[in-house]
């Protein structure tokens, strides 16, 4: 992703993935990068496939929608990732995803900074502990 900042605006524009971007070579992971107030800007397309939708349908939705177990959990503490975000991804917490579609699946999340201090965003790397989806 390409940034420009514009007067107090800041422009978006999508640039090519590469292999080594979003983890393209990865095919059983959800890759999300989020704004820190928990909008999703990107998805891989594993992840769209694991979902079962374009990776553009998730962006600018919260990921409370995808994991509602973060629905009232703070993604920072200050200017940092929260230490409870970082405690589940050390233990493997198992988190329910939520397709936009209803569909269930259990997944271990791994939270992570990225990016400079004026850009910053958080990364969010799901693997599925089963590829089998439960019913809604």
């Amino acid at each position: 992703m390409i940034t420009k900042q514009v007067s107090h605006l800041t422009e978006y524009k999508e640039s090519p993935v590469t292999g080594s971007e979003l983890g393209a070579e990865d095919d059983d992971r959800l890759v999300l990068t989020l704004h820190l107030n928990g909008m999703i800007t990107e998805c891989n397309k594993a992840g769209g496939r694991l979902l079962d939708c374009l990776p553009s349908e998730l962006v600018w939705r919260h990921i409370s929608q995808l994991l509602p177990q973060l629905k009232n959990v703070a993604l920072m503490q200050g200017q940092n990732l929260s230490s409870y975000l970082g405690f589940l991804s050390r233990v493997g917490y198992q988190f329910e995803v939520i397709s936009l579609k209803g569909a269930h699946l259990l997944g271990k999340a791994f939270f992570c900074e990225i990016g400079s201090m004026e850009h910053r965003f958080l990364r969010i790397i799901i693997c599925p502990i089963s590829q089998e989806r439960m019913a809604s």
